[in-house]
């Protein structure tokens, strides 16, 4: 799929602007990754990807159509999981809560059932169904959200800052399972100023600065302008691009 921000405009009501004339294509499959400091309009983009926002200029297009005439479409096409993953997470057991969103879209309780352990096993928590979602821990809780976005075998997962108050095993297992999506042929976008957890997976940077396009390409194209750009990186050439992931 194509997901495409053509021109895109976004004021506060202060005034402003979080979205200056953003202009950006996406292509699946990808493993993309979108940064910026903060208020750098990062998670105002992302929400425009999936109608949470909606363009007072531009356009977001999805496939060439633009996302008010397919919205619903998009949802299930696009899945989004939110810096807080309680803020989505709507069952009181876990299977419960995977089955949720896909409730509309597949009307057969069996079906949803087998979505709904695939998502699970994909993401890491095999035959948890049955557990209380509140006492997971906090990187259980970011992989059920997860799993609720892939149960509706989506072929874009949007994450925005995916590794917020995750600890090291937290981050690194679910840099795991994103390698795993990614090697099915999901499509990933990964909003984060933590770069040194990820950017060694990526195929693609772009970077945010007061709402407007700074920089974009290949993390190597970039590598020595990150400084610049406000963003962290190792000392060194572009061989030190492989030490920025939690894998290690």
């Amino acid at each position: 799929m194509r997901l495409e921000a053509r021109g895109l405009v976004r004021i506060f009501p202060d005034g402003r602007r979080a979205l200056d004339g953003v202009t950006l294509e996406f292509r699946t499959p990808c493993f993309a990754v979108l940064s910026g400091a903060n208020g750098s309009g990062k998670t105002v983009l992302a929400r425009h990807f999936v109608g949470l926002e909606l363009p007072q200029a531009g356009s977001v297009l999805v496939d060439d159509v633009p996302i008010e005439r397919c919205l619903a479409q998009t949802r299930r096409r696009v899945g989004f999981v939110f810096q807080e993953p309680e803020h989505q997470i709507l069952g009181i057991r876990v299977g419960e809560d995977v089955e949720f969103g896909i409730r509309r879209q597949v009307p057969d309780r069996g079906e949803r059932r087998r979505r709904a352990a695939r998502a699970l096993e994909a993401v890491g928590l095999a035959g948890s169904e049955e557990r209380l979602s509140w006492a997971l821990s906090g990187g259980e809780k970011r992989r059920l959200a997860i799993a609720s976005a892939l149960a509706a075998e989506p072929e874009l997962v949007i994450l925005d800052e995916p590794f917020n108050g995750l600890d090291f095993s937290g981050a690194s297992g679910l840099i795991r399972v994103l390698l795993e999506l990614k090697d099915r042929g999901v499509g990933l976008l990964l909003v984060t100023h933590d770069l040194e957890k990820c950017l060694a997976h990526a195929d693609r940077l772009t970077v945010l600065d007061s709402g407007r396009v700074a920089a974009d390409g290949e993390p190597g194209e970039l590598w020595e302008r990150l400084p610049d750009l406000g963003l962290r990186r190792p000392s060194g050439g572009t061989e030190r691009l492989a030490e920025m992931t939690w894998l290690n």
